[in-house]
């Protein structure tokens, strides 16, 4: 019998935004959370109780409060590039009016909630969003109650990143959005 590392590919074949949805529709992530992050089929860890509480407490509020040009996406795709189509937890576009041929393929701000997921947020994600030029990106750091915030991408890169205790309010430069997470996610 053959192991996996004898038949294992040298180099694995990325997968484009087009098979991917065809594999959807295939239905091969039937009943998996999935996502799609430089030509490879990611499962996303299940939700806990923190990372959903999170999402319920700041969908509210950044709803309320991003200006009305600004449409706020909770959890919907981004067609980031041919290979690639993360979810974030949110993203602030430019306000689209009725339905589109496409998911939106950029946004003035980007948020993802870590409970589980630190390492690709910081890592791959970061990298994509500042490839795709995303002026501003958030990781709300669950664990340890402070946010990463990138800003200012360069050549595939955030040249300004830094993390943000959550006593602090957070103003977002292209939303103008301001928040203190300390009193929304703390108990």
């Amino acid at each position: 019998m053959l192991t996996a590392e004898q038949i294992a590919p040298k180099q694995a074949v990325p997968i484009l935004r087009t098979t991917y949805h065809q594999l959807g529709e295939l239905g091969v992530y039937q009943g998996r959370r999935v996502q799609l992050i430089y030509g490879t089929v990611i499962d996303m860890s299940p939700m806990g109780t923190p990372h959903a509480n999170a999402i319920r407490l700041l969908t509210r509020y950044f709803v309320k409060g991003a200006p009305e040009e600004v449409e706020v996406m909770v959890q919907l795709p981004l067609a980031a590039a041919v290979d690639s189509e993360p979810e974030p937890d949110f993203a602030f576009i430019r306000q689209l009016e009725g339905p589109t041929e496409d998911h939106p393929s950029t946004a003035l701000l980007v948020v993802e909630v870590a409970d589980s997921s630190l390492k690709l947020d910081l890592g791959p994600k970061a990298s994509l969003y500042a490839e795709c030029r995303i002026p501003e990106y958030w990781v709300i750091d669950l664990k340890a109650r402070s946010t990463v915030v990138h800003r200012l991408p360069k050549k595939g890169k955030y040249s300004s990143v830094r993390r943000v205790p959550w006593s602090s309010t957070l103003t977002s430069d292209p939303t103008g959005l301001s928040v203190k997470f300390a009193e929304l996610l703390v108990p």
